[in-house]
């Protein structure tokens, strides 16, 4: 019997490649990163975000986050400031740079969005975006839990 989860892994890593190929493409001139633009679209929707957030809201490891921040922070994208309450961490906002690029960022996911479902309507698109979520979430959960189990033995 074929393993409906090997296709699903495998289109999805397909689709997730040839999108990272994509955006670092489209915004290669700006020198931003399909692994960097994520955390401007999340702070262009808050204004300002900690280390921390970042790190809940997307399930990446702050140390990968740091390296992301650091390298946007040195390209003049964006600022840490010093948070007041707890001086362990930084509050992350956009630069006047980054605001002058949001236009680009969001016109590239447009122009992939009409490259990859022109013939996809705004409620399919919607319906698998909520079953991805949910199996995602599933996953995370069973991972955690896992992480719980060892982490006791």
């Amino acid at each position: 019997m074929k393993n409906v989860y090997e296709d699903f892994g495998r289109w999805i890593s397909i689709l997730y490649r040839q999108f990272q190929k994509f955006i670092n493409n489209e915004l290669k001139d700006l020198d931003i990163t399909s692994g960097e633009y994520i955390y401007l679209i999340k702070l262009y929707e808050n204004k300002e975000l900690t280390q921390e957030d970042l790190a809940e809201i997307y399930y990446i490891n702050k140390a990968a986050i740091t390296r992301s921040i650091r390298s946007l922070e040195d390209k003049g994208y964006i600022k840490r400031i010093k948070n007041q309450r707890d001086k362990r961490s930084y509050r992350i906002q956009v630069t006047e740079k980054a605001l002058k690029v949001k236009h680009r960022i969001y016109n590239a996911l447009k122009s992939w969005d009409e490259l990859i479902s022109p013939n996809v309507n705004d409620d399919e698109l919607e319906v698998l975006s909520n079953i991805l979520k949910n199996m995602s979430i599933k996953s995370l959960d069973r991972n955690q839990k896992g992480d719980d189990i060892c982490e006791n033995k």
